[in-house]
């Protein structure tokens, strides 16, 4: 199997970037108050990370799909505290 060196920098760049999310959601959940994040951010990252996604899936890159929807799947974590500490 040919490794292609354009999809490994893909994966690499994908699982630094969205590893970032991480101590985010980590604090968020430690703390138990995300009143610090801004909605607008999580929505507009949110509309964007899934616009990056279709990208990824429209041009068959699995690096461009799996680190998206990582972050897609980390920004709706972080939505989830978001609406939920707005309620409370």
């Amino acid at each position: 199997m040919k490794i292609n060196i354009v999809e490994l920098i893909g994966f690499v760049a994908g699982i630094l970037t969205t590893s970032g999310y991480v101590p985010q959601i980590y604090a968020v959940i430690k703390h138990k108050n995300a009143k610090g994040l801004s909605g607008l951010f999580i929505l507009i990252m949110g509309v964007g990370i899934s616009l990056w996604l279709l990208y990824g899936i429209m041009k068959g890159s699995l690096a461009l799909v799996f680190a998206n929807a990582f972050s897609l799947f980390c920004l709706l974590i972080l939505g989830f505290y978001k609406i939920r500490d707005f309620y409370h």
